[in-house]
């Protein structure tokens, strides 16, 4: 499957929000310890099906032989009966589409969920109970009537139902489109690690076992569809010829035409048989518009493979360039791992809600940019058929490096973001060009280890990957670490060994410890390094240049690791213009013992002739997060490792050959500075360094004066306890304010996955009022929690405020208040929520002279946080605390001008109206003194009422109060009361780039 793009772009591009997520469940018990030799069971599949394309079913009869080759007798059966996952929410992939934050499924009607019935198991002809897992309706244990013993062959049969389900995930139908996978009884994997029943998940893929299929399928005549397996039927042979050439005959997109429309079913049925040996599952798509395309692949055996696509009218033109990339994996996938073993191969335009293809012996439903990823699992999944559940990277990692491979022989920049480097324009502007594909597809790792949030390409089951480290780790960086080993391996040794491997284990299961087995045996190195070491950790590994000298001919190089575990380091020199002129590797070595006095170096020597610099990894394969020490230029010195800075927009990429500052023009205004435009300038948010930086000047054409924002941050990453500790200093100007602000927080847990996320701050805040020459410093320490899936957020935050302002009465200690909040959304609907929040301060010391308060509607802002368009209550339409608020404290959406120096609550809802874009709002409040409030008598309790306008949640609404304690009779008197009251929220911090980035990226 090729999830890859969607959440690869989605991790890089500033603005989009990620999927929400929820508890992480329970972690699946690692693999058990091998017991004994190798084993294999055999199953034989015989299956008649009928689809009923009006009621969206499938109706048949399974009858299936089973061999046990384990060494022991079996009292029972694992069964996987994967449609039952779309039976409810209470399902592992109900779970975890909570857990992801995707609510399709979780809101669905009953009409479009699925499932399997009308079972019926015998075995050997006497009835046969089944027992299903508590937890998982997709997993059941069927008993045998007597155990099977070693060597003995059961014959199992059951009819069966299968309500499709709409298209959630990889099962399913979009009107008489159907996606038909995971669909039949299916046992469960019994190997030398023990038994494999797994649910069905949308992320993390399957381990089936081996054996032949025989298939039936009875379906209206006028359906095309594409299966695994040989077609027995020569009619329809001979009708697929036909759709073929008549497809051929068309060139372009004209000739195709926009007609999507389903045509009438035929009133007569055709049954389709498959056969195929030597295979773990069985798939079949099928649809009555399909276009069909077919050619041949000559294999470097001499055998003929006929390639297929099959594709509606969408994206025709893409599609015919799609069967010249079938052939494409088709010969290279069996000139460098092996030769393909099946008849055909075949790429199907289909609905699929899992990512964008996914694979099955002999046939893949796809978009079209990914059929050579797609067709090559045939090899990793369909021919190696590794344990995807626990190992992803065997399938989908493996899998990656032989399609970049493919792909590189028409772009040799392939890989993740290839798109991007096409279109000059962009790669100049970005500073893209002439980087291998390798750089880019390291960058979401990169994004994420500089923020302590990236996972092992080994060790996380499928179901323990965070959505992006699925797509940054499983796929890019396991691709990119097996190029890495091929080049310190050299590439044809490193053939020789996947040759060796898929020789070796194909129609197999093999384990990681299988592949570096072979991957020993074939090449004559330990690789433990690689395997045990290199794969199964997170952290990023580092090298520099300690020492270069040049001896006549010879450039002699000391290259140094701060890396505890030992790996090689590759190691280029480059002329004048970078290009490279020779590179070597070392051994794998490590700073295994960093208290040595000595620092571990290893020596390389190259040729001198035409050498300009030295460079670390020049190739861009190794997880190293700094690349500004990778050269060491010879012209000036031994030390030289200066580059030109280069401004660049938005974001861009590190780099040894180019320094660069990126920025982003920006504007603001407000009442006192009026318009404001500036600049910002800062160093890589994609991947932070250890020091970032940040300056954003911005001139205010009304007081001629430069304000702005100034940032110098300060990362670590503690090996333990908390993911990231974070020393910072802000200094900001707007509307004649001077703040200064350093601060210490730390981000937890160490720990990654869906889990509470929690963070400590500690700030010392100085606000200087240079208009009033006021000076206000806060001390604060405040905890925040976080946690959300797709149907439940909640947030809760302590904070502990210490207030000074400036005092002639040198006794005054200021005033200490402590605030609480809690905060809860619940969505009732897809996109309907119900949002509460309850909300206390209380003044532990208070001080006469300080001037802060709690208010009902808003809040004073001690710390400059919000960027309040009237901060100084110029304007009667914008000013602060009369029409903008920023829902902190009381967060009253009225205009309720209580406060209170001892103690404050409220109790603030807000409900999405059905059917409506629109919400309602209520507040209720209550203060420690008595109020005075629209004339009436003293008060402690306050309520208000309206609707809400959310144009762009948390970020700009428009609060409407129709009723509450501010009028004086409950309702506004007059029309103009009533639009005075019309205030609105604007966050503008939310709109930050860095901060939407570091939050997704988290999430």
């Amino acid at each position: 499957m090729n999830k890859l793009l969607p959440f690869a772009l989605l991790a890089l591009l500033p603005g989009l929000t990620l999927a929400q997520r929820a508890p992480k469940p329970k972690p699946a018990a690692p693999p058990k310890a091998a017991t004994g030799p190798y084993f294999q069971q055999e199953v034989n599949y015989s299956i008649d099906v009928k689809l009923d394309d009006k009621a969206h079913q499938l109706r048949g009869h399974e009858e299936l032989t089973y061999l046990n080759n384990s060494p022991q007798a079996l009292s029972f059966i694992w069964f996987h009966l994967w449609p039952n996952a779309y039976r409810d929410n209470n399902t592992g992939f109900g779970r975890e589409q909570l857990r992801q934050g995707n609510r399709k499924f979780l809101f669905a009607k009953a009409a479009d969920r699925g499932f399997i019935d009308s079972l019926a198991f015998q075995v050997n002809g006497q009835p046969a109970k089944l027992e299903f897992a508590p937890e998982n309706p997709d997993i059941a244990k069927l008993v045998l009537p007597q155990a099977l013993a070693p060597g003995a062959t059961a014959t199992i049969a059951t009819p069966f139902r299968v309500k499709l389900p709409a298209s959630f995930s990889r099962l399913g139908h979009v009107g008489q489109s159907y996606q038909i996978s995971q669909w039949y009884p299916k046992p469960a994997v019994l190997d030398r690690h023990g038994w494999h029943p797994i649910p069905y998940l949308s992320q993390g893929e399957f381990f089936s076992e081996y054996g032949s299929f025989d298939v039936s399928i009875t379906l209206p005549s006028n359906y095309t569809v594409g299966a695994t397996g040989v077609l027995q039927n020569p009619d329809e042979q001979a009708r697929m010829a036909g759709l073929a050439a008549a497809t051929a005959r068309k060139k372009t997109t004209d000739d195709f035409g926009k007609d999507l429309a389903f045509p009438a079913s035929a009133p007569t049925t055709k049954t389709l048989r498959y056969r195929q040996d030597q295979v773990h599952d069985f798939a079949w798509f099928a649809d009555k518009r399909f276009n069909v395309l077919r050619d041949s692949v000559q294999l470097p055996s001499g055998r003929v493979v006929t390639s297929w696509v099959l594709f509606t009218n969408r994206q025709a033109e893409r599609w015919i360039k799609g069967l010249q990339e079938v052939n494409d994996a088709l010969r290279n996938y069996s000139k460098w791992v092996g030769e393909y073993p099946y008849a055909s191969a075949t790429a199907v335009d289909g609905a699929l809600s899992a990512g964008s293809g996914m694979e099955y012996p002999m046939v893949t439903v796809t978009e079209p940019d990914a059929i050579v990823h797609e067709v090559g699992h045939n090899w990793f999944y369909g021919i190696l058929g590794s344990n995807e559940r626990d190992f992803p990277w065997m399938d989908e990692g493996v899998n990656t490096y032989e399609q970049i491979r493919v792909e590189e022989l028409t772009n040799p920049q392939a890989g993740m973001l290839a798109a991007l480097q096409k279109i000059k324009p962009v790669a100049n502007t970005f500073g893209l060009e002439n980087l291998p594909g390798t750089a880019l597809s390291l960058l979401p790792y990169q994004a994420l280890a500089t923020r302590g949030l990236a996972q092992a390409v080994q060790g996380p089951t499928s179901a323990d990957y965070t959505q992006v480290n699925y797509a940054a780790t499983v796929y890019e960086k396991t691709g990119v670490s097996l190029k890495y080993l091929a080049g310190y391996l050299g590439q044809e040794k490193f053939d020789a060994a996947m040759n060796l491997y898929y020789t070796r284990w194909q129609f197999k299961h093999p384990y990681p410890e299988d592949m570096q087995a072979v991957f020993e045996e074939s090449t004559g190195q330990k690789l433990g390094w690689f395997f045990r070491d290199f794969l199964t950790t997170a952290q990023p590994y580092e090298a520099d240049l300690s020492a270069v000298a040049v001896f006549n001919d010879v450039v002699k190089v000391l290259v140094r690791t701060e890396s505890e575990r030992p790996w090689a380091v590759p190691v280029s020199t480059v002329d004048a213009q970078n290009n490279i002129l020779e590179t070597l590797w070392t051994a794998p070595f490590g700073n295994t013992d960093p208290n040595a006095d000595e620092e571990v170096t290893s020596q390389l020597n190259f040729k001198r002739e035409n050498v300009a610099a030295v460079v670390v990894d020049a190739g861009y394969l190794t997880p190293q997060l700094n690349r500004r020490n990778d050269r060491l230029r010879l012209e000036n010195g031994p030390r030289d490792r200066s580059e030109p800075v280069r401004l660049r927009p938005l974001f861009s990429v590190e780099r040894w050959d180019k320094a660069t500052i990126n920025w982003l023009p920006v504007v603001g205004a407000n009442t006192s500075d009026k318009f404001m435009l500036g600049a910002a300038f800062y160093n890589n948010p994609i991947a932070p360094k250890k020091l970032q930086y940040l300056a954003m000047p911005m001139y205010s054409f009304n007081r001629n004066e430069v304000n702005g924002i100034g940032r110098l941050q300060l990362n670590s990453r503690p090996q333990r306890g908390a993911r990231q500790f974070i020393t910072a200093l802000t200094v900001q100007r707007f509307e004649r304010y001077f703040k200064t602000e350093p601060s210490f927080t730390f981000i937890l847990p160490h720990r990654i996955g869906y889990m509470p996320q929690h963070q400590i701050q500690v700030a010392f805040t100085s606000v200087t009022d240079q208009d009033r020459n006021r000076t206000s410093n806060i001390t604060t320490a405040e905890y925040s929690v976080r946690h959300d899936n797709a149907l439940n957020s909640w947030t809760a935050n302590v904070e502990l405020n210490h207030l000074l302002a400036n005092s002639v009465e040198s006794n005054d200690r200021g005033a200490v208040l402590l605030r609480a909040s809690a905060a809860l959304q619940h969505f009732y609907a897809k996109d309907k929520r119900i949002q509460l929040r309850l909300f206390g301060g209380r003044f532990l010391q208070s001080s006469t002279n300080t001037g802060f308060v709690l208010g009902l509607s808003g809040s004073p802002d001690y710390r400059r946080q919000t960027a309040f368009l009237d901060r100084q209550q110029i304007s009667h339409a914008l000013t602060a605390q009369l029409h903008q608020t920023d829902n902190r404290d009381g967060a009253f959406k009225a205009f309720v001008p209580v406060a209170s120096q001892r103690w404050l609550s409220a109790l603030n809802a807000q409900i999405d109206v059905p059917g409506l874009p629109l919400a309602v709002f209520g507040d209720l409040g209550a203060t420690s003194e008595g109020q005075f409030l629209a004339g009436r008598t003293s008060q402690r309790v306050f309520y208000d009422a309206g609707f809400t306008l959310p144009i762009a949640r948390q970020i700009f609404e428009i609060y409407v109060p129709v009723a509450g304690s501010q009028f004086a009779d409950g309702l506004p008197g007059s029309r103009q009361e009533f639009t005075d009251g019309i205030r609105f929220v604007l966050n503008l911090n939310k709109l930050s780039p860095f901060r939407l980035l570091d939050e997704n990226l988290s999430r």
